[in-house]
């Protein structure tokens, strides 16, 4: 009985290992960023939180929707949540929707799209694998092209400068937008 419990104990330390090695934090990836970005440029400087908040912002032609950016599903204020369906765009003219569980947007799952800033949510770019699945996805669909990492660490490094407050108010009149009912 005894070796059996052991055995499970081992089991679990291990996971337990396996898990904490998997958990990474934003700085690690704007890290791991850096290095690919001093690959091809190595006067690399860092990360400008400047150029990752005008690349949050930015607009990119989009077929049949007209101009989206970043903010267009994760809101102008990244700190937010919003449910999905509830954004600027239709979440079907971005992704592909299956008609049979979703037919009718108003009535789709109500699922919520998390905060992007990680001061919101803290697990936002802690797993490089799933950052990197949802910069694939998402650079293609709007940018046509995969981000850069050099895009990619901007972009970590302005939402790791905002705090967890409310917003000032300045940022606020960036950063308005009705709420949904």
């Amino acid at each position: 009985m005894q070796a059996i419990a052991l055995r499970i104990l081992g089991v679990l330390g291990l996971l337990l290992i396996a898990a904490a090695a998997r958990a990474q934090s934003a700085q690690h990836l704007l890290e791991r960023y850096a290095q690919e970005v001093k690959q091809v440029d190595p006067s690399f400087a860092g990360f400008s939180p400047e150029n990752g908040r005008k690349f949050y912002l930015e607009k990119h032609p989009l077929m049949g929707v007209g101009a989206v950016a970043c903010s267009s599903c994760h809101r102008k204020n990244p700190r937010e949540e919003i449910r999905a369906h509830r954004t600027d765009i239709l979440c079907r003219a971005c992704h592909v929707i299956n008609d049979e569980e979703h037919p009718d947007p108003a009535h789709a799952k109500k699922r919520l799209i998390q905060p992007f800033a990680p001061s919101a949510n803290p697990k936002r770019f802690s797993d490089y694998e799933r950052v990197e699945k949802y910069f694939r996805t998402n650079c293609a669909m709007t940018l046509k092209r995969p981000c850069t990492p050099q895009e990619k660490g901007d972009l970590i490094a302005w939402l790791l400068t905002l705090d967890g407050g409310p917003i000032s108010g300045e940022e606020a009149r960036e950063t308005a937008m009705p709420k949904e009912e």
